[in-house]
């Protein structure tokens, strides 16, 4: 890349990663409680029909980013697949929450199956190339980090409107769903899907069209006859690079430890502490701060020091600060004094926002600086390969999004089959007993995922130094 990429190009490029918060709060645990507490899906059956929509994806993931690295045309390699995703990307998302005609179980689960697959291949054509542009606009070594962190902070935030307009003003309160069931009013779900295909389609134009200028200065993939067995060759190849696999694997881990305890967030805000959609929300917005600050303030603070080291001891602190409401409350009948503010109360507020704003802080800063860690590895790559798979490479962080998205609801499906959230419409006094055997699941499972994702992030060996000396041995000038 001979031309100087501006900061405001950077802000447009990576608001395009807005649209990636938005499909991950389609497949929280909104998808969940719509699904399986308002329309009567049985977990189990909405746990094979995400399931079988993961199948796709593994598969999908790698071919559209193999395929990008090497597709050639005048608008580059990867323009032309985000333009035609961006909008049938959107109108999925709206299909996906849309009243359904028929409620019987078969064909719910059709529906589910059906609008899953769509949706996360059509994201798939989007996300996976438009990320891939990234690491061709940036080479430096310390710059990454802050085109990480941009990408992280508007995910974020694509995130954050969506749970605050659907909680401010689509949850409202009805005589029928009122308190806490005021989360069950069906009327606010189609609305939840319209917003999101509007979402989708702003963050994608403006991301996609942010770059077009860039599409000259982009990489040329080398012109030659397509053969199957050498482009399956080339994948494995690549996809070899022990950087990648232990990022990888260890990204995996932890986007599924996300992926199944954001699922169960509203089943927590229901039937654990036992909040209201008004009372919770302004969470969106105030959780926007330390995302806003891990956003810009990641990339300084681990400036000079070792994006491996950083990331994990980000990782580390937080094993301890994000599970300890949980811990406490669990604690409290064991022991003679009150370890955590009772429900109702404004302490129960304060307290649990505060240990929120430290934990999205930690988690997101740690985030940024995995992601760019990955865009270290394309240079890598190349050195052994001689070719640039940022496609590729690429996919892998699309296929943790849907980790985070998608396995974590798959297996709270089945939890919830398990501990007993079978029952459509149920009271507040009648989920208890499962509720809480939720949070036992929760409160070990969690650090042990943790755990197991920073012992994968030890075998990473990219530094700045030998990154350095990678982009001297390509030729590749250092912006």
């Amino acid at each position: 890349m001979n031309k100087k990429v501006s900061d405001n190009t950077l802000h447009l490029y990576t608001l395009g990663s807005g649209a990636v918060g938005v499909k991950n709060v389609l497949f929280g645990s909104w998808l969940l409680v719509y699904f399986n507490q308002i329309l009567g899906l049985e977990p189990l059956l909405a746990s094979y029909a995400l399931a079988i929509a993961l199948v796709f994806d593994a598969i999908s993931d790698p071919l559209v980013g193999a395929w990008s690295d090497r597709f050639k045309s005048k608008w580059g390699r990867r323009h032309p697949f985000v333009y035609l995703a961006i909008i049938p990307f959107g109108i999925s998302a709206y299909y996906l929450y849309s009243t359904p005609s028929d409620t019987t179980q078969s064909a719910l689960f059709i529906k589910l199956l059906i609008s899953s697959i769509l949706l996360r291949t059509l994201f798939t054509f989007y996300e996976t190339p438009r990320a891939a542009i990234g690491p061709e606009l940036i080479t430096d070594y310390e710059r990454r980090n802050t085109l990480s962190g941009y990408g992280v902070l508007y995910g974020n935030m694509g995130l954050g409107i969506m749970s605050y307009i659907m909680l401010a003003y689509f949850l409202v309160e009805t005589e029928t769903f009122s308190g806490s069931r005021a989360f069950l009013n069906p009327e606010a779900y189609p609305k939840f899907g319209l917003l999101a295909c509007f979402l989708i389609i702003i963050f994608g134009l403006v991301s996609s069209l942010s770059t077009h200028k860039y599409i000259p200065e982009m990489v040329e993939p080398e012109r030659k006859a397509f053969k199957f067995s050498e482009f399956w060759k080339e994948i494995f190849e690549s996809l070899s690079n022990r950087n990648w696999l232990v990022l990888f694997i260890g990204g995996t881990i932890l986007a599924l430890n996300i992926g199944i305890f954001s699922s169960l967030d509203n089943y927590f805000s229901i039937y654990f502490w036992q909040w209201t959609p008004e009372e919770i929300s302004l969470f969106p917005i105030i959780i926007a701060l330390p995302v806003v600050l891990a956003g810009f303030f990641a990339a300084p603070l681990a400036k000079g020091k070792s994006k491996k080291n950083f990331a994990i001891g980000l990782f580390l602190i937080n094993l301890i600060v994000e599970p300890m409401p949980i811990w406490l409350r669990l604690l409290d009948p064991y022991v003679p004094i009150q370890l955590f503010p009772e429900n109702g109360t404004d302490a129960l507020w304060w307290t649990i926002i505060i240990f929120l704003c430290v934990g999205y802080f930690l988690r997101t800063a740690g985030w940024i600086l995995v992601i760019s860690m990955v865009y270290d590895v394309v240079e890598d790559g190349q050195l052994a390969t001689g070719r640039r798979d940022e496609g590729l490479y690429l996919s892998a962080n699309g296929f943790i999004q849907k980790i985070i998205s998608g396995l974590g609801v798959v297996i709270v499906g089945f939890l919830l089959e398990f501990v007993g959230f079978d029952v459509k419409n149920p009271t507040i006094l009648e989920m208890q007993q499962p509720i809480y055997r939720l949070a036992y699941f929760q409160a070990i499972l969690g650090p042990i995922l943790t755990l197991a994702s920073i012992s994968c992030m030890f075998f990473y060996n990219i530094s700045k130094s030998s990154h350095s000396k990678t982009l001297d041995s390509l030729g590749i000038e250092k912006d």
